[in-house]
């Protein structure tokens, strides 16, 4: 029996998440720092790089070895290019400023000159305020913009004091230690324990289809248990199925994010760049139908709720009707899942992805087909046709009416039409709703299985070959660099957005006179247009609070008193903390600060005991500077969020310890030589805390004035984009649904086929919508720092926006899904298109109010006095009217299933937007005019 402490310490262990691949990461994100600092103790090593050795260590913690290879080499890339450009900015500045001094000389021997110490100044403001702006248009540029700053930054502080042949000589040894930084950081990443994209993608392949098979478990049980939703038991179960929805939705998108890069790499594996592409491909076929069915949660919620007034409304089953519901869906849902989980079995086994079992032992016969023997897939597919040939009959079935059946003798005199009570139709199209999904869950996975088998036939699993991506998508690589863009995920680089004559909503075109320019000078052109378009921005605002902020530090080392204590008192630390470490809006700032504060406090303490644990000896305190370093580390892995506050702390620790070891190393004399007085271990640490804190101190101010660019302030503007960006996908998405059911859609698999360019359109949209209301949910979490200057922040009010904005283009999803099946053809998908242009969608009337809400919400003005939805078109109405009532012959028509399918979605996107327009006037408020009554009487007039 294990001791109360041992069971505690491995549930503490668990809970960190310190597995073997984290351990091994962390030991590998402290040796390049760790490796130069035991080469520093060579004295030729000593010699080369001085009193910048301890740089050399910082950068190589910077230059993030723990990254796969592919992204190590993007990152050193773009590291490499900043240096550089620091560099060739550097000496400009320099020469610049040296003019300045040649025009207006100093006296004799007096190293400062007030006019190269001006132009240096204005050239650290210039360019820190570009860096900064080019950092808040690209993100992913944040990097390497801390690497061009920390470098300009030590150049243009002493600008004013350099002569050219003294500037060519630091800038010279600045680069000797960046390069032999990034140079041991690039080493370590490829030789020490190496780890590709490719195997990072494929084990997020693996952890999506196991949390797929978690998913389908979890909604099984959530039906078995819907009479025992409002107790403590149900409650549970909903909570369980919506964290494993998120978990799921989550790994793809990792699973996106991370495939460009695993396309790129060069690499030893089994599979073709081709091979993932088409892996992710039959993935991303199983996430709508999988993540779709958890949508049974969200009509729980809804039924209390629903208008019982007008079916047509939102066609889904009231509250008192969802039981009866549910028990029709338990038989189907078991069965599914337990075909859903062989396959994915069969995939995981097949591709190696998962030890097989252990076979039982004895004499036992074995099931005849088993996941991962070759020829299972044939074995599946009988199953799923079996269940889609048998359950349109079971449906049928239970929603026959037991008296006063409708029938009509055809001419072979047997029954051909059974009519269904209309009160029941509800209930039908949820069936219909979720019973499609089950059944394309199914045909998905079905679809990765035989994919796997067939790389099995091929050879491709049992084998190894060296992967290496084309030189179209170097190129594309290269070009990926520069901006934020996933292009390998939704290439849309040449299409043009243009109204379809007759459809509205928005299709993409090809024309050669829209499209941009190739050359170089176009692209070029691009580059400067980040800059130039970013004048007046609020990018470009974020810049010049950065510069002002970092130019107000960095003022004592322009002026002739002060820049001797400047440069004594290290405030270029500071000034780099300013320069890397501020945020856009005062709630993301104040979290950093104290983020930042705490890590350099914990950094200093850990630095000392770093160095006093083993009373200061060499050897010593190496080997542990690369145990706390690692440690250090693991929040670098496990925390992103807390990145920049894990790097301030990186940097406080190695300074620390790397400045004593280099001053023991290299002597008192030569350390002071540039200036810097020598600091011992117990007075360096609290220096270094201090001047930390005084650059975040003045970091902060410049946030706060001359004006606070606050979360809040933000968010406004930011849900408006959203719901703009949601009428443009709800008008390409509702077209796309007309193109397919008219067949004018054309061959979706031609990448010219209007269908095809709609779809790629709606896609394109999709993901900047999920990817903005990602977005916005993390800053509206910064609200709760800031302070309430102008009363409570209206956080449900934007919460329910954004809610009803995530389901509406879920459900749009949906809807594109099932109308792929109305392309298909049919007799009755003819009968549809013929209703169809007979009746009213509506769709050009909710796209324009919800450009109204997005436009008023922008800036701020109330809604009109009349405000309401168009009334739902009667589209199943009309079929009903012509059929004479709910004809359940048609469940064994495909397109009549999709078409249950959208009338659902289509019903609870109008409970959705009823909702948003809700939230938006109690946002923004409503017009509201007196009656003309009561105004004539309260108008007087006065006669002379």
């Amino acid at each position: 029996m294990a001791h109360p402490k041992e069971y505690s310490l491995s549930g503490l262990w668990g809970k960190l998440g310190l597995d073997v691949p984290t351990l091994v990461l962390m030991a590998k994100g402290a040796l390049p720092s760790v490796i130069f600092t035991a080469a520093y103790q060579a004295t030729p090593v000593a010699k080369t790089y001085s009193t910048l050795g301890y740089v050399v260590s910082i950068i190589a913690a910077l230059s993030l070895c723990i990254l796969p290879q592919a992204k190590l080499v993007q990152l050193t890339v773009q590291n490499s290019i900043a240096v550089a450009l620091a560099a060739a900015t550097s000496l400009l500045g320099v020469w610049t400023a040296t003019r300045a001094r040649a025009h207006y000389p100093s006296p004799p021997r007096q190293r400062y000159n007030a006019s190269a110490s001006a132009v240096s100044a204005a050239w650290l403001f210039v360019v820190i305020w570009l860096a900064n702006l080019l950092k808040a248009r690209i993100p992913s540029l944040a990097l390497p913009v801390i690497m061009y700053t920390i470098f300009v930054s030590i150049i243009y502080t002493n600008g004013g004091l350099y002569t050219m042949p003294q500037a060519i000589n630091a800038v010279v040894l600045m680069l000797k230690c960046f390069f032999t930084g990034y140079g041991l950081a690039f080493a370590v990443g490829m030789i020490v324990f190496p780890v590709n994209c490719r195997q990072i993608w494929w084990k997020v392949f693996a952890g999506y289809l196991l949390t797929s098979k978690q998913l389908l478990v979890e909604q099984k049980n959530f039906l078995r248990q819907h009479e025992t939703m409002g107790t403590e038991e149900g409650k549970k179960s909903a909570a369980a199925l919506a964290a494993l929805e998120k978990a799921h939705a989550d790994l793809f998108t990792k699973l996106s994010t991370e495939l460009p890069m695993a396309k790129r790499e060069i690499a030893l594996g089994r599979y073709l760049t081709s091979d993932l592409q088409e892996a992710y491909r039959l993935v991303r076929a199983t996430l709508l139908p999988l993540q779709g069915m958890t949508v049974i949660l969200d009509i729980f919620n809804r039924a209390p709720r629903m208008d019982s007034e007008e079916d047509e409304k939102c066609p889904i089953p009231r509250e008192e009707q969802l039981p009866e519901v549910m028990k029709t869906l338990h038989e189907p849902y078991e069965r599914i899942v337990g075909m859903c989980g062989e396959a994915i079995e069969h995939v995981l086994l097949t591709m190696k992805l998962k030890s097989p079992p252990k076979k039982p032992g004895g004499d036992e016969e074995a099931p005849s087909m088993e996941p991962g023997e070759e020829g299972f897939c044939q074995t599946l597919e009988e199953k799923v046709q079996e269940f889609y040939n048998t359950r349109a009959g079971d449906v049928r079935t239970y929603f026959t009416p037991s008296k006063a059946a409708k029938t009509q003798d055809t001419a072979e005199g047997i029954s051909a039409e059974v009519y269904m009570d209309e009160k029941r139709r509800s209930e039908l199209y949820l069936v219909l709703f979720m019973e499609y999904l089950l059944y394309n869950a199914a045909k998905s996975l079905l679809g990765l299985a035989r994919f796997a088998e067939e790389k099995k036939q091929q050879g491709v699993i049992d084998s190894t070959r060296l992967v290496y991506p084309t030189a179209k998508r170097l190129k594309k690589w290269l070009r990926s660099m520069a901006s934020d863009c996933n292009d390998d995920i939704v290439d849309v680089s040449d299409v043009c957005a243009v109204r379809v004559p007759g459809l509205g909503g928005i299709a993409p075109k090809k024309d050669p006179e829209h499209l941009p320019a190739r050359n170089s000078l176009q692209k070029l052109g691009n580059l400067i247009a980040v800059f130039t378009e970013g004048i007046s921005s609020s990018e470009s605002g974020f810049g010049l609070r950065v510069a002002c902020a970092t130019l107000a530090v960095a003022l004592p080392a322009y002026f002739e008193s002060s820049y001797i204590f400047f440069t004594e008192q290290r405030l270029v630390w500071g000034l780099i903390v300013i320069a890397i470490g501020m945020s856009p809006t005062s709630g993301a700032s104040l979290i950093g600060f104290v983020g930042r504060v705490a890590g350099t406090v914990i950094a200093t303490v850990l630095a000392l005991i770093n160095w006093y644990i083993v009373d200061g000896i060499t050897p010593g305190v190496i080997s542990f500077l690369w145990f706390f370093v690692a440690i250090e580390f693991y929040f670098v892995i496990k925390h992103p969020t807390l990145i920049q506050s894990t790097l301030t702390a990186l940097v406080t620790h190695i300074i620390i310890v790397c400045y004593e070891l280099q001053v023991r190393k290299i002597g008192n004399e030569v350390s002071a030589r540039g200036g810097q007085p020598v600091l011992s271990i117990n007075e360096i640490g609290p220096h270094r805390l201090l001047v930390t804190i005084g650059g975040l101190c003045v970091a902060m101010i410049f946030t706060i004035f001359p004006y606070p660019t606050t979360t809040r302030s933000l968010i406004r503007t930011s849900v408006s984009s959203s719901l703009f960006l949601l009428a443009r996908t709800y008008s390409i998405t509702l077209s796309l649904l007309q193109l397919r059911i008219h067949g004018t859609a054309g061959d979706e698999s031609d990448k010219n086929s209007p269908g095809r360019r709609y779809e790629k359109a709606r896609v394109k949209l999709l993901t900047e919508s999920f990817l903005a209301n990602d977005s916005l949910r993390s800053q509206i979490e910064f609200t709760g720092y800031e302070p309430s200057l102008r009363g409570r922040f209206p956080r449900e009010q934007y919460d329910g926006v954004l809610e009803g904005v995530r389901n509406i283009t879920s459900y749009l999803s949906i809807i594109s899904y099932a109308s792929r099946t109305f392309s298909m053809g049919g007799e009755w998908a003819e009968d549809l298109s013929t209703l169809l242009r007979n009746v009213d969608t509506q769709m050009d009337k909710i796209t324009s109010l919800l450009c109204l809400l997005s436009a008023s919400l922008a800036s701020g003005n109330p809604l009109p006095p009349s405000l309401s939805l168009p009334a739902p078109f009667r589209l199943a109405r009309a079929m009903e009217e012509r059929d004479g009532g709910v004809r359940l012959d048609h469940l064994v028509e495909p397109g009549f299933v999709a078409f249950a399918v959208v009338q659902v979605a289509i019903g609870v996107m109008r409970d959705d937007l009823v909702r948003v327009i809700g939230m938006v006037e109690e946002l923004v408020g409503r017009v509201e005019f007196p009656e003309e009554r009561s105004s004539l009487d309260d108008l007087k007039v006065e006669v002379p």
